[in-house]
């Protein structure tokens, strides 16, 4: 290789570093904006959280603030966002390693609680968000729905492929999938109604997923039962 060729190599790996250790602080910087817009939003509301609040709790300018995120729906999405994507993954791990469709479901109920059981407050700002924001505060671009709808799959999609192969079902396989999940959803409202007034569920939370995936489970499982017992014996 010639002397210009490798400094022409040297030059692309240099360019190539620099990009990726800005990529790194970007990335940081994000994350670090998005825990002081956290925080602001549990302790101010969602009609009170502003983009000047948030930059004074990260640090930062309202300008520097802009160069990261556009507005407040664009910043509030991406809390959103981070906390569906997380529990999603942890339900699609969990689903993969399930030996069938029964098993699937008790891993849809388990990882769903588990993920926020411990913290009730990312359930709040996942998933009822929306709903005590109020009319119009929380919009959604098309860009942002194209990037929500594939955690669908991640959530349902391998549960409803194990369930497809456990023959006579209750009710379509996905439709299964989504009904454990948000019955699992469910149980957290009703746990954060209650620990929000000092009075916790008389069940822990191993107990409520244990006693809401056997339910799921029996249900998928009395139909093949059923359909084994009305086949007729074998000649010999």
């Amino acid at each position: 290789m010639t002397k210009d060729g490798d400094d022409a190599t040297a030059t692309q790996a240099s360019t190539a570093s620099r990009l990726a250790r800005r990529q790194r602080r970007r990335e940081r910087s994000c994350g670090e904006i998005l825990e002081a817009a956290r925080r602001v939003l549990m302790r101010e509301g969602v009609a009170a959280t502003t983009l000047e609040l948030v930059a004074a709790e990260a640090g930062l300018s309202k300008a520097g603030l802009y160069y990261y995120f556009e507005s407040k729906d664009a910043l509030l999405f991406e809390l959103v966002f981070a906390s569906y994507e997380a529990q999603a993954k942890a339900v699609q791990a969990a689903v993969e390693k399930a030996a069938d469709g029964s098993e699937a479901l008790r891993a849809i109920v388990r990882e769903t609680i588990n993920t926020f059981a411990a913290n009730l407050d990312d359930f709040r700002l996942a998933f009822l968000f929306g709903q005590v924001a109020g009319s119009g505060a929380v919009k959604l671009s098309a860009e942002q729905f194209a990037r929500v709808r594939p955690l669908n799959d991640l959530l349902l999609k391998g549960a409803t492929q194990k369930l497809e192969a456990a023959g006579a079902l209750p009710a379509e396989p996905r439709l299964i999938a989504f009904l454990a999940f948000t019955s699992a959803l469910g149980v957290l409202t009703m746990k954060g109604l209650v620990e929000s007034m000092n009075d916790p569920l008389a069940y822990p939370d191993d107990q409520l997923v244990d006693g809401l995936a056997s339910v799921f489970e029996a249900a998928v499982r009395a139909p093949a039962l059923s359909q084994s017992r009305k086949r007729p014996p074998r000649r010999r």
